[in-house]
């Protein structure tokens, strides 16, 4: 203990360090804690989503994204590893085709914004392309260990996944706002559908 009675063996990310899988220790800045990171991030705001007004068919589609996620950031605490499978881009894919097939083509720059929970479904997308390049940063310093993961056409069709949920809860509301000139004009896309 120190002079304040303080431990420093409970507090050892006091120097800027943290642990992977195993015991590796590394900054808490590395390119693997910054995804790791991101996936906290991109978590909490789906977290936020599913607790909101979102709706028992887009709270299951959104459960399941939780549960890869969790894959996603074991994958990434061990380095090397493969974790996240198959079977979550494919189902990412199938969820992406079966909720782009009830929207109409966007007819300009979709805003986002609407309802509360379409509001944290656009936030979680535009975390989840953070977490991309997060990954795409990751797999340039450690090409040899993220040779053989699913991870970065995972998160960009998930990113797309977001985003269409987030628009289908906006036409459900019939509060989709879509930004025809940047900064001229805004509409509601239920006048214009």
């Amino acid at each position: 203990m120190n002079s304040d009675g303080i431990s420093r063996d409970l507090h050892r990310g006091d120097d800027g360090t943290t642990s992977l899988s195993g015991g590796v220790r590394v900054e808490k800045n590395s390119p693997y804690m910054q995804a790791i990171g991101a996936v906290d991030e991109l978590n909490s705001l789906i977290g936020m989503a599913i607790a909101s007004d979102c709706g028992s068919d887009l709270r299951l589609v959104l459960s399941e994204t939780q549960d890869e996620l969790v894959a996603l950031s074991t994958e990434l605490s061990s380095p090397g590893s493969i974790v996240l499978t198959l079977a979550a881009l494919q189902r990412v894919d199938k969820e992406l085709t079966r909720w782009l097939a009830d929207l109409p083509p966007a007819a300009g720059i979709i805003l986002p914004r609407g309802t509360m929970a379409a509001a944290l479904c656009f936030k979680a997308r535009a975390t989840c392309r953070t977490l991309e390049r997060e990954l795409v940063g990751l797999e340039e310093a450690d090409r040899e260990s993220c040779a053989d993961s699913l991870r970065l056409p995972y998160v960009n069709r998930l990113s797309d996944l977001l985003h269409a949920l987030a628009r289908t809860l906006n036409r459900r509301a019939d509060t989709e706002a879509i930004a025809r000139a940047a900064g001229v004009q805004v509409e509601s896309a239920s006048r214009s559908a």
